[in-house]
């Protein structure tokens, strides 16, 4: 129970703080969209600090989910402070996999070096070298829980589905560090290593490791630990310690083959609470989702690729068959150990005692995708209109920004969110979707399939076939820049085990954007398009890294159809199914990579830069052409986006005319543009949203975001003040 929360976790609270909540929201009975004024979000990489600027009234939250038991001692004594639990944070340690030997030209210090985690059996020797009751007990005071797979242990796929499973996984890899000292040793021997006074040699030389160590939270003396452990079986080892942003040019970004580390602490956040993890296999074991370098250079056994790729997909008939998939795969997973995992963080998320918002059950506050929709101070319970929220948060602008591949930090996702709307919005509290730019669903699914509905918005019904209509579009083509239909390319008929049709409201194309225009169908078409695009060989601005997502995308993909534009109706067939309704409603409003708006002008800048070659979206690309990975925010990027916006006006650009034409004017893309030039001009940025907040002001050097309250949001400040109250049985 959080302190100062008693009226939250007591039915009579409950029912005492929604009256209060009802006289709120007669004195904000006009108030639409944010409560408060404006957000200042400065860096604080230190956990303590930012307790400390809590405890004096400095800043009202420190944003991040913190695991430290003395630091949530201090927070429960101070009755000017109270936090929220979450439990979607996790640690890891991930593998450099290039090998055996890093080339002798590579510009790290590991050139021509050896690399014995390379080997996936010493990879796999590790889970018995780490003492994990160890990391969780003593090195996270108790508030960690000893991780084996990738499964968090509080979501339903470990704790309600396959705990048996689990169990065996954590009997079989329980510590044993005689064990894995005779498996690496093995290993190493194969390798050409050798032994000499208790220090394994290569060429000639002592083999030192190189631990990437972040600093700012646990993950520093979970790193020297992971350290000992090596030096104790006889590896020379660095302690590479850095912080976030001088880690992420090594480790994330920079190249594995460069030979600048061998492993790192990464720690991961899952930002809502997931009702189906099956899809992170793909994205941990395989290249398919990160665009990543360290990613893209997995190389997975057959078998783990393949049935990785299926739970992605869901392709399965039945929960007998999913759990038979999850069992092997888990256990393949094991034997690859591309990363190693070590605790299931259980993390406090503290904050001043007059503040609330909705804080994700898994993801804390800085995982919330609904946090802008309901930060606001209260008096007694009472809702407060305006007012400064002060926010430290461990690292910000870490990464450029921009819509297609920009920043994967959970802490610069966390501004974005407040910028962007969606199709539905995740229940912070149980993972589940409520409609918010749509206005209700129908989902259709094959007899037999499991599946189920929670919420009245959307309608499941269970069919014998969904047979994908000849105008739907099934495919891009990239040089003639149109969709191909079913009819074009599957004349015999297809089929699909889903149907979703997304209803959106009448009113959908009067929906305010930041930059002062107004929404419209191109958004969605062109979002449709990029889906397709990049991927494609023939297009300006194809992107290998885009290729593996796609390629699994299209496994199960069927095809898409508008049946109305106004009011705006869409079809969505797919093979793809997920065990909740809601879930599987496919609404195509325009948020892309990482939950970031992206409204057609806006995206058709950065389109003209990448074919031009002068900035790529990605930085894996931009590593390739040697160019600057793209920032809509800050840097070089903004004079080189700036000089394309003025081509644009000049021209009338319209991005992928042959088929965008159809839904743009020139005089409504000439409109577009004079509001973008107006925009950056005022504002001296190209982040553009349609969400509650705006991005006002952007301090990278000084590490500081400014978002201000959006005043046309045309939604009421009351809408989403249900996720702030828990889930009652």
């Amino acid at each position: 129970m959080t302190s100062n929360g008693w009226l939250r976790h007591t039915r009579f609270g409950v029912l005492l703080a929604s009256l209060l909540l009802v006289a709120g929201f007669v004195a904000a009975a006009d108030h639409t969209g944010a409560w408060v004024d404006e957000v200042v979000i400065s860096e604080e990489p230190s956990e303590a600090a930012g307790i400390v600027r809590l405890e004096t009234g400095d800043i009202d939250i420190h944003v991040t989910s913190i695991t430290d038991a003395e630091l949530l001692a201090r927070v429960e004594a101070d009755p000017n402070l109270r936090y929220e639990m979450s439990f979607g944070s996790y640690n890891e340690m991930s593998f450099n996999p290039i090998g055996p030997v890093f080339a002798e030209d590579a510009p790290g210090p590991l050139a021509g070096k050896l690399n014995p985690f390379s080997v996936p059996r010493v990879r796999e020797a590790m889970n018995w070298l780490l003492d994990r009751d160890y990391i969780a007990g003593e090195i996270m005071g108790g508030l960690g829980v000893p991780k084996f797979t990738g499964l968090n242990s509080a979501f339903a796929d470990a704790r309600e589905r396959y705990p048996h499973i689990v169990e065996d996984i954590q009997e079989y890899y329980a510590y044993d560090p005689d064990r894995a000292e005779a498996i690496i040793s093995e290993e190493m021997e194969k390798l050409g290593a050798y032994k000499v006074d208790g220090i394994w040699h290569f060429d000639g030389e002592p083999v030192e490791i190189i631990v990437l160590i972040r600093v700012e939270d646990e993950r520093l003396l979970i790193g020297d630990y992971v350290a000992s452990q090596l030096e104790d079986i006889g590896f020379v080892v660095e302690r590479m310690e850095r912080t976030a942003a001088e880690a992420s040019p090594i480790w994330l970004r920079g190249e594995p083959a460069d030979a600048r580390m061998h492993m790192y602490t990464g720690g991961w956040l899952s930002t809502a609470v997931s009702r189906d993890q099956g899809t992170l296999f793909n994205q941990m074991y395989t290249p398919r989702i990160m665009p990543f370098p360290l990613f893209q250079a997995l190389t997975p056994d057959p078998r783990l690729d393949e049935l990785s790729d299926r739970l992605y997909r869901r392709d399965y008939s039945s929960m007998e068959e999913r759990e038979e998939i999850f069992e092997e795969l888990l256990w393949l997973t094991m034997e690859d150990s591309a990363r190693v995992w070590l605790t299931d963080a259980v993390g406090f998320n503290p904050m001043r005692a007059d503040l609330d918002l909705a804080v994700d059950l898994a993801g804390g506050v800085s995982g919330s995708s609904m946090w802008a929709h309901t930060i606001h101070f209260h008096e007694e319970g009472v809702p407060q209109v305006g007012g400064t929220v002060n926010m430290t948060i461990p690292s910000i602008l870490t990464d450029p920004w921009n819509p297609i591949g920009g920043s994967a930090w959970t802490f610069d996702n966390f501004p974005t969110r407040a910028t962007f709307d969606t199709g539905v919005a995740l229940d912070t509290r149980d993972g589940l979707a409520w409609p918010l730019r749509i206005e209700r669903a129908e989902v259709y699914v094959l007899e037999g399939l499991p599946a189920e509905a929670t919420h009245d918005w959307v309608e499941l019904n269970f069919v014998d076939e969904n047979i994908v209509p000849d105008d739907a579009w099934v495919d891009w083509d990239a040089e003639e820049q149109r969709f191909i239909t079913a009819g074009e390319l599957y004349p015999e008929g297809r089929t699909a085990r889903r149907k979703s049709v997304a209803y959106y409201p009448d009113d959908l194309y009067d929906l305010p954007l930041h930059d002062g225009n107004t929404f419209s169908l191109a958004d969605i078409i062109m979002g449709m398009i990029l889906t397709f695009d990049r991927a494609k060989e023939e297009s300006p601005i194809f992107d290998e890294a885009a290729v593996p997502s796609f390629e699994s995308f299209m496994r199960s993909f069927r095809g898409v159809r508008i049946i109305s534009e106004d009011p705006l109706i869409i079809e969505t067939y797919s093979d793809v199914f997920t065990l909740d309704a809601e879930i599987m409603v496919t609404t195509w409003f325009p948020n892309f990579y990482y939950e970031n708006p992206g409204f057609w002008h806006v995206l058709a800048v950065g389109i003209l830069a990448e074919q031009e070659r002068s900035l790529a979206f990605t930085g894996d690309k931009a590593d390739k052409l040697g160019v600057e990975w793209m920032s809509f925010i800050s840097g070089p990027s903004l004079a080189i986006l700036a000089e394309h916006l003025q081509k644009s006006i000049q021209i009338g650009f319209i991005p992928y005319e042959p088929t965008l034409g159809q839904y743009v004017t020139r005089s409504e893309a000439l409109t577009r543009w004079d509001n973008l030039d107006r925009w950056y001009r005022d504002k001296g940025h190209f982040w553009v949203g349609s969400g509650p907040m705006y991005l006002e002001d952007v301090f990278p050097v000084e590490g500081v975001v400014v978002l201000r309250r959006f005043e046309n949001y045309p939604d009421p400040a009351d809408k989403w003040l249900f996720l702030t109250e828990p889930l009652l049985d």
